[in-house]
């Protein structure tokens, strides 16, 4: 991995903002992103080719930034921007990587089977290049994930949460800094009731979860 490599992080379903960092032409004519080994972009105009099915959801912004919509695990992974000051000719200067890690959560059981007495999990793990769970070395070694139980006050404002580590009803493992597991048997008391899956890192992202009774 290159030391120059800018790590970002998202959470499922949110918007993202690349940055290209070497821009030549500001009207972005010389500017390519590619995704692995994919061309995305290309002179400034993103490629609407069958195989790039992620077409509609990408963009160009303000510094030939690329902008991703509506983030998905699989979009998790390695992009480059590179400078071409013609077409078919060679590459100016380097590459301006980045890498985009996006956090998402699942569910041990559907929706319907929620209810008192039952014991359920929540995963919540960080996607990177490597798959799910499985930090990119030398870009989320500074990553952290924590499970917290947050209550609404009478007010509707959200209070500060409650770690749940160390609390006896509730089972958290995690098998990598980037993958953690919580494992609740729910009482009356947790309908409609909110948790939360925190990444502290660079930046602090969060999904929420919450448990209604049917």
């Amino acid at each position: 991995v290159s030391g120059n490599t800018l790590p970002l992080s998202s959470i499922v379903g949110g918007n993202v903002i690349l940055p290209c960092t070497k821009v030549v032409y500001p009207n972005c004519s010389s500017t390519t992103w590619i995704y692995g080994s994919i061309e995305e972009v290309g002179h400034g105009r993103v490629k609407k080719e069958e195989q790039n099915n992620r077409a509609d959801r990408l963009s160009l912004g303000s510094n030939c930034s690329l902008h991703v919509s509506d983030v998905r695990a699989e979009d998790a992974g390695f992009y480059t921007c590179q400078q071409f000051l013609t077409e078919g000719g060679s590459q100016h200067g380097r590459d301006a990587p980045v890498h985009l890690s996006v956090l998402t959560m699942s569910s041990s059981s559907p929706v319907t089977d929620i209810k008192p007495d039952r014991p359920v999990t929540l995963r919540c793990s960080l996607h990177t290049h490597n798959g799910p769970g499985r930090c990119a070395p030398g870009i989320d070694q500074d990553v952290s994930l924590s499970w917290l139980r947050v209550d609404e006050a009478d007010t509707g404002l959200i209070e500060a949460g409650t770690n749940l580590q160390g609390d006896s009803r509730y089972q958290v493992t995690q098998p990598s800094h980037c993958d953690i597991t919580l494992t609740v048997t729910l009482q009356r008391e947790d309908n409609n009731r909110k948790w939360r899956c925190q990444l502290t890192g660079k930046v602090e992202i969060f999904l929420d979860f919450t448990f209604k009774f049917s």
